[in-house]
């Protein structure tokens, strides 16, 4: 009897983590009715599953943990729901042919007043169904199945043992036990998301305060240069010669502003609607040519091994401005020079770009944090320009793997589904 009691906890239980496990994330993107059917369901399911494993008083006389899920649907799918979960348990109950059939109405009309009166006694009963009132709750179930099966064994002039007292003393502890437990399960699974979209909401909050605070300091120092030239000119003696350098200095300023600005935004509001079908090759070599005499200054050498036709659907300024700084972060990784190659071939349908540098490498904790909001591996950078390359790299549906080791170098691979004119489409 003990094993078919536990049992009969578990198939109520077993449904109910399921349930959390698998759909409570989903809840915010489903309406209520859609919400309630699945509770329903599952309910149901757990009452046909509990009274396919029953455990006998006495000969036909079948008892099991069918309650608990109907009592379950009733409090959080609504009442009509219920009926209709005890409705298929009375039709399983006459098609299994069991004894007491004509008493089972009694019993579900019993339960389902109680669980009413309840439900009407308490404003928002959902929130106050806790785990001493839901065990409560769950004893009072069990002991109207106690009357009502003692009722029947009179009627039938069944005499009534010990054994009787026993199994129903049993059979009310681990049903309330099992009716608390499930509602503290359901109580503690919700807690823990509440505590979790607050942490989530903690964390865009403090996010959004350090991208307005990075976003000020970044802009203050273009403008205060600039305004601090613009001053200058002010002056009446100041010689025309330095007037021009001046004004180039604010001009430059202003595009240094300008630029981050560009970078916010492209980080923030990345353009899809540019994208189309572009061989990734041209691009990687006009991006280099760009930089080579950039490389030459710090005593950098390029090497490129591309295949033809790497083709992929991206927008060519943002693909081509991802590789710029990728290869430009590769090139400042080695202070002393060195050699940084570049690698593009096409596998499995994926266009495979790899920036291989020999410079002072990262730490796994680094590269974990490659791509995170506020972080360069730089002293006098803010990770800007990492976040929009892996943003863009994500938007053509990519992806960057980084492998590196302190002291020998880094390899970064952008991995971006290969496409063909035919397929574009």
């Amino acid at each position: 009897m003990l094993h078919q009691l536990l049992l009969n906890m578990l198939i109520v239980i077993t449904p109910v983590m399921l349930y959390h496990l698998f759909w409570i994330d989903r809840l915010q993107h489903v309406n209520v009715r859609t919400n309630q059917i699945i509770v329903t369901v599952i309910c149901t399911v757990a009452s046909l599953v509990s009274m396919m494993h029953p455990f006998e008083l006495s000969p036909g006389y079948l008892f099991d943990f069918r309650l608990i899920p109907l009592a379950l649907c009733f409090f959080y799918a609504g009442p009509l729901p219920a009926l209709g979960v005890a409705a298929i348990i009375m039709a399983y109950h006459w098609k299994s042919e069991r004894l007491g059939l004509h008493t089972l109405p009694i019993s579900l009309g019993f339960n389902l007043i109680l669980l009413w009166y309840c439900k009407r006694r308490i404003a928002d009963a959902v929130r106050l169904l806790n785990t001493a009132t839901a065990a409560a709750l769950g004893f009072v179930l069990s002991l109207i199945t106690a009357f009502v099966a003692l009722f029947t064994l009179w009627q039938e002039h069944i005499p009534v043992t010990g054994y009787f007292f026993l199994f129903f003393a049993s059979f009310s502890l681990i049903h309330s036990f099992t009716a608390g437990l499930v509602v503290y399960i359901i109580r503690q699974i919700k807690r823990n998301i509440d505590m979790r979209k607050q942490l989530q909401h903690n964390d865009k909050m403090n996010m959004l305060s350090e991208l307005a605070a990075s976003f000020a300091h970044e802009i203050r120092n273009p403008m205060t240069v600039a305004r601090g030239f613009v001053q200058m000119m002010r002056q009446n003696d100041l010689a025309e010669d330095k007037r021009q350098i001046y004004s180039q200095m604010v001009l430059e300023e202003v595009d240094k502003a300008q630029a981050i600005i560009n970078d916010y935004l492209s980080f923030a509001k990345p353009q899809l609607e540019e994208i189309e079908l572009v061989d990734a090759k041209p691009l990687i070599l006009q991006t280099v040519q760009t930089l080579q005499s950039y490389a030459d200054l710090r005593g950098v050498s390029v090497e490129m091994h591309l295949q033809d036709k790497l083709m992929i659907s991206a927008n060519p300024d943002k693909f081509a401005q991802c590789i710029m700084h990728l290869c430009k972060n590769g090139i400042e990784a080695m202070p002393g020079g060195g050699k940084l190659q570049i690698v593009g071939v096409l596998q499995n349908q994926t266009v495979c770009i790899d920036i291989i540098d020999q410079g002072i490498g990262m730490t796994q904790d680094e590269v974990g944090r490659l791509g995170t909001p506020f972080y360069s591996t730089r002293g006098k950078g803010t990770g800007l320009g990492m976040m929009v390359t892996y943003r863009a790299i994500q938007n053509i549906h990519g992806r960057i793997d980084v492998t590196s080791e302190v002291g020998k170098g880094t390899c970064f691979s952008i991995l971006i589904p290969s496409l063909h004119s035919s397929t574009y489409h």
